[in-house]
């Protein structure tokens, strides 16, 4: 039997958070202790499984800085001050801040730490309430509720747990250099696991850029002809090629490997960017499947994306890999929804469908140059799983340990020559990320071009004052310059991505524009001193207002029609990370005397194959599918719908009677939805945990 290739790579980064000497977000040590330690020590358990962890050299210099106390965060800031200390300001900040985490499995579970979560929702009286002991009990619950599922098991830890409350000023302490001591084995942990030859190490541009875009930002129009560019377009070819150049040499300096692969930020590819990664000496990079479709055309068979290809041009050559983004968004996405057994079996049974796929399609003898790449965060989704994801790791890497169909390898074993010369090479690729396979989430939005022309005008000054800087100032310049180039700041302009610190991203991008501007000693542009765009809320849920009784026609038919209605804010709702196939932008609801009122503003219109399915749980429960041109409705137990419209038209809008759910005056429906796309996706679950609480 010759078993399918299938090449993990888990991508840990995070964007340089320093400003004025603090981290303005916590985010490198709380997810260092929760997961950039965690995940990589489950690995001793299963050495036959080979994996890449892919790092970005921004999260290693923060951690760094953490360990040898040249940096600390605005969350241990606030969680060093003794209770009795705190200022009104500060109180409201650990309130705010404090219970930034997942409800369900970092709040929850915790009796002390959900006391205190169900106390602080009326922030108001938990000012005038919380005592001296509970400002130190959430003081030092935040903190401990990020140790990872290996971190917890330190002794001190296990007992401060059990403990539960009325903790001291000497075991807030204690928590706090426990915490630096798991950052302090990051680096040991990973030169040990190389060292076993059971991970490969490749790695990010210095801080995480779009590359296509430092190139050229005029390559987004290669996937969005119609796309309205910045004021001032950004083109530094040379900004690209440090910032690759210099994560590479970053790690050969600070832990002695060189690695010889490269995920680029966000899996963003264009020829040029291709042709400096080549100068490099790199061997090989990723993209996704959809740029590899993109860029081949009406001629791309699906089966392509599993033989890693080679890219030649007149520089040289480089493998390329292609992310399957089904699979890859399966872990990240929906199976924290799962049983874990059950998950991992279904990991294990996707692979072996597209073993028998690729069989029936090429032949067996395909399978000795076939790789399946499973690329994503290695941060983000476990605190969407109970205990931060290990009983599905374990399940998993216990499937593929015991599979005979099935093998693990790196991405550089992956991308050996075997592999690549399967199907005839590449000269071009379309410019895309791994998102759409284009560049909208970073460059389609006003408040992106913006930015972006900002940055450029910023660099262009650069450019003008070099000649008159001295060498240590341009570096420092230079640093500046790499670090607003990171595609963090723009991530989160616009509307696509909401989140409690979402204006923070903001406030440090200007900040380092301003520094870049005081380094050069030139006059600092008044559009930098204010911030771009306007603020988002972050509720996902908005009550309904009053009686609205729209008309079902499948279109908006009068600006005021919806206006007192209900929403969900799905689009809104996406924060860190990003699923392929968005098909929900909002959902919104509302009732009248009569009728319950459904509309679902898309993306897309539906096609043939896509389903949106309602899962009503309360008060009533049965399941209602939608798809283009009909409806289906399945229920356990009897319901009777006495009323029941529907349009699919510019938008999806339904009524059914109210007597369907509410015999008396209740009127709060409890529900999920999912959307199966023609993409083959997979599911897509609104929300991503728990359910919708609809207040009619």
């Amino acid at each position: 039997m010759i078993p399918l290739k299938v090449a993990i790579l888990w991508h840990y980064h995070q964007p340089y958070y320093e400003k004025d000497g603090e981290l303005i977000l916590p985010w490198v040590r709380l997810h260092g202790v929760k997961d950039y330690w965690d995940l990589p020590e489950l690995f001793h358990e299963y050495p036959d499984i080979k994996q890449t962890v892919n790092l970005v050299p921004s999260l290693n210099m923060q951690i760094d800085d953490y360990i040898n106390d040249r940096t600390s965060d605005k969350i241990q800031r606030l969680t060093d001050i003794n209770p009795s200390n705190l200022s009104e300001s500060q109180k409201r900040e650990l309130l705010r801040l404090f219970f930034l985490c997942n409800e369900e499995n970092m709040i929850l579970p915790n009796p002390r730490y959900k006391e205190l979560f169900v106390q602080a929702q009326n922030k108001e009286e938990a000012m005038k309430k919380f005592s001296l002991q509970d400002w130190f009990d959430l003081q030092v619950w935040y903190n401990l509720t990020w140790f990872g599922y290996f971190s917890k098991e330190r002794k001190p830890i296990k007992r401060l747990i059990k403990k539960g409350r009325n903790f001291s000023e000497e075991e807030k302490k204690l928590v706090m250099s426990l915490q630096i001591d798991v950052l302090r084995q990051i680096k040991n942990q990973m030169k040990m696991l190389y060292a076993l030859g059971q991970i490969e190490i490749s790695c990010t541009p210095l801080y995480h850029p779009i590359l296509p875009l430092l190139c050229d930002t005029q390559s987004a129009k290669q996937s969005m002809p119609d796309l309205k560019l910045p004021e001032n377009n950004f083109a530094f070819p040379e900004d690209a090629k440090e910032q690759i150049e210099g994560a590479v040499n970053y790690y050969k300096r600070e832990i002695g490997i060189k690695p010889t692969g490269m995920w680029p930020s966000e899996g963003s590819v264009s020829d040029e960017v291709l042709n400096i990664m080549i100068n490099a000496g790199l061997k090989w990079t990723a993209s996704d499947e959809g740029v590899l479709a993109a860029s081949i055309g009406s001629q791309y068979d699906y089966t392509e994306k599993y033989f890693p290809r080679n890219y030649i041009s007149s520089n040289g050559e480089i493998a390329m890999l292609f992310r399957d983004h089904s699979i890859s968004d399966a872990i990240g996405f929906l199976y924290s929804r799962w049983n874990p057994h059950d998950a991992a079996r279904d990991f294990v049974g996707r692979l072996n469908g597209i073993r028998n796929d690729l069989i029936n399609k090429r032949g067996e003898d395909c399978l000795n140059s076939a790789v399946v790449p499973v690329i994503l965060d290695g941060e983000n989704c476990w605190e969407f799983y109970q205990y931060n994801g290990l009983p599905f790791l374990k399940a998993l890497f216990e499937e593929l340990s015991n599979s005979e169909s099935i093998r693990t390898v790196t991405c550089s074993t992956a991308s050996a020559k075997e592999n690549v010369e399967y199907l005839p090479p590449i000269n071009s690729v379309r410019a895309g990320s791994w998102i759409n396979a284009d560049f909208n989430i970073w460059i389609g939005h006003k408040d992106h071009r913006k930015a972006w022309s900002m940055l450029a005008k910023a660099r262009k000054s650069v450019e003008e004052k070099k000649p008159e800087l001295e060498e240590n100032i341009l570096n420092n310049v230079m640093k500046e310059v790499y670090i607003a180039e990171g595609s963090d700041w723009f991530w989160w302009y616009g509307d696509s991505h909401i989140a409690e610190n979402k204006n923070d991203f903001d406030v440090l991008f200007r900040w380092h524009i301003v520094n870049i501007y005081k380094l050069i000693g030139m006059e600092i542009p008044k559009d930098v001193m204010f911030p771009i765009g306007k603020e988002y809320e972050t509720a996902k849920v908005v009550k309904q207002e009053g009686i609205v009784t729209p008309s079902i026609d499948g279109k908006v038919s009068a600006e005021d029609e919806w206006l007192k209605a209900g929403y969900y804010d799905a689009h809104g709702s996406m924060s860190a990370m990003h699923q392929v196939g968005e098909l929900l932008q909002k959902l919104w609801y509302a009732a009248d005397n009569n009728n319950i009122y459904l509309r679902f503003d898309l993306v897309n219109a539906l096609d043939d194959d896509d389903s949106i399915e309602v899962q009503f749980l309360n008060p009533k429960k049965f399941q209602l599918i939608i798809r283009q041109n009909i409806f289906e409705l399945k229920a356990d137990d009897e319901i009777t719908i006495n009323q029941f419209s529907y349009s699919n038209f510019e938008i999806v809008e339904l009524s059914f009677s109210k007597s369907t759910f509410f015999s008396d005056n209740t009127s709060e429906i409890k529900l999920e939805l999912t959307i199966m796309t023609k993409t083959k996706e997979g599911e897509i679950c609104y929300p991503r945990q728990g359910s919708l609480e609809l207040v009619m």
